[in-house]
């Protein structure tokens, strides 16, 4: 695959372009991004467009140099990767003397850093003396999703590339692209993913969303109008199933949206209809749909943002160690207008 298999960063290709086909080649580029939105494919990319023999279209993807850089052979091709939590210096001293050595192959010798933000100190102020005195041809292409852990002196040195989120249709090329979608469940993943292709990828390839998308509708429906005890007793089960974070992802998406037709007037579609998905992407009704529709009404603009406040704020608490069961309790009361 070349340049042009890549959907949207096209800012990002074009200076990417301009750089291999003018020949003027820095030492060190930063390509910053969340997981998932490209750096590995756009950095192994630019690695192979600097080493490819072909000088008529680079990379592409078939000669011997890009061959080996896709599969992670090239003996130019170094890749540094964390070592548990952290990217220490000893992995730069380890292939510090072979960067000063001449390429083997006579093109760039390219080091990959993965997860840049986690370099230690030491290891940080290691690059950074490399990079003040680099040797002629060596490369270094940074990836991170957290620039600004970065120390302000390796990221000065650095060309950075920002890579953003991708447009709706071509989020859409994307999974479309894959194959992995029912064409029903692309705007549940598509909303879902906020534009970050490897995330939708890896939702697409996870099975049946429109499944997903009818429980959380129907887990909304038996909450705010089932009795309560329902509150107790569905809490106690999602406590303990392993999908609880793709569970709140929904929830928050329903509400977002309703918050929207809320806002916006029932005359305007919401991103995702009530009425969706079966198993080979054609529309079917969902039950409680229509209670939901009928609830919008009633829910005011206030108590819909305050669901989706309490919603990001539990999403966020489940990165530590808190009572699950107590916590969905708490979220449920308020989706049934309780507290």
């Amino acid at each position: 695959m070349g340049f042009e298999g890549i959907i949207g960063q096209e800012l990002v290709l074009e200076s990417l372009k301009r750089i291999v086909k003018s020949g003027e080649i820095g030492h060190a580029y930063l390509f910053s991004g969340p997981a998932g939105s490209g750096k590995k494919t756009l950095a192994l990319l630019f690695a192979q467009a600097l080493n490819c023999h072909n000088k008529l279209k680079r990379p592409c993807g078939q000669c011997l140099s890009c061959r080996r850089i896709a599969s992670g052979n090239h003996p130019d091709l170094y890749i540094l990767k964390p070592q548990g939590s952290s990217l220490k210096i000893g992995q730069l001293r380890e292939i510090k003397d072979s960067l000063y050595l001449l390429s083997v192959e006579g093109g760039k010798k390219i080091c990959i850093i993965y997860d840049a933000e986690l370099m230690t100190l030491p290891a940080a102020n290691s690059l950074l003396k490399i990079l003040e005195e680099p040797p002629q041809d060596l490369v270094f292409l940074l990836l991170t999703a957290r620039p600004w852990d970065l120390p302000a002196t390796v990221v000065s040195r650095c060309t950075h590339f920002s890579l953003v989120p991708l447009a709706g249709e071509k989020m859409k090329a994307v999974l479309e692209k894959s194959n992995f979608a029912h064409s029903g469940e692309k705007d549940v993943i598509m909303a879902l993913a906020g534009g970050n292709p490897g995330k939708g990828l890896e939702m697409a390839s996870r099975g049946d969303w429109g499944k997903k998308y009818r429980e959380a509708l129907l887990l909304v429906d038996n909450i705010e109008h089932g009795p309560e005890e329902n509150v107790f007793s569905r809490a106690e089960e999602l406590a303990r199933r392993d999908d609880l974070q793709e569970i709140l992802d929904l929830l928050l998406l329903i509400y977002r949206d309703r918050l929207v037709r809320k806002l916006s007037g029932p005359g305007n579609e919401l991103i995702n209809s009530a009425a969706r998905f079966n198993n080979n992407g054609s529309v079917e009704s969902c039950a409680g749909t229509a209670k939901i529709l009928i609830a919008e009404e009633q829910k005011t603009v206030f108590s819909l943002e305050k669901i989706c406040r309490a919603l990001l704020q539990l999403q966020e608490e489940l990165q530590h160690n808190i009572n699950l069961r107590l916590a969905l309790e708490v979220l449920f009361l308020q989706m049934r207008g309780a507290v």
